[in-house]
């Protein structure tokens, strides 16, 4: 039963697109070459930043990792748990990319921040069939080469 209902979910357009995972945080399995955090620093803070870190920060989290790495810009400040892959259900991001929006103005994709903002900045509710697919393309990007 799950396996046709996930069968279904990636019949519906269910291929997870990807934000902030930046090559300095390690390959991921893409066929888009990964870009650099230090590329993608945006000239100016989001008008609405909060709120965008607010949804980032709601993702479901689809594998929760315990780490704690040194923040690609400042490396006397850490980040707990980064590491960490949440989804919306239509993006896969790591949890440590809404730090990074906030502290550090890294820019979002356009087409991930205009969903954000399509839905007002609420985390669309996801049941576990779905959840569980998305799960599966997370860890198939994410732990490819392990």
């Amino acid at each position: 039963m799950e396996d046709l209902l996930s069968e279904r979910w990636t019949l519906m357009g269910g291929q997870l697109k990807a934000a902030g995972m930046f090559r300095e945080f390690g390959p991921v399995r893409s066929a888009e070459p990964q870009e650099s955090i230090f590329d993608s620093v945006a000239d100016e803070e989001l008008p609405d930043v909060t709120q965008v870190v607010t949804y980032l920060n709601s993702g479901h989290v689809l594998i929760d990792v315990m780490d704690v790495a040194n923040d690609a810009f400042d490396s006397t400040r850490q980040v707990m748990n980064g590491s960490t892959v949440m989804t919306d259900g239509d993006w896969l991001w790591r949890k440590d990319l809404a730090y990074y929006v906030r502290g550090h103005r890294v820019a979002l994709p356009e087409d991930f921040l205009a969903l954000i903002r399509e839905r007002d900045y609420v985390v669309p509710s996801r049941g576990v069939p779905e959840l569980t697919a998305c799960s599966r393309q997370a860890r198939e990007l994410m732990f490819w080469n392990s």
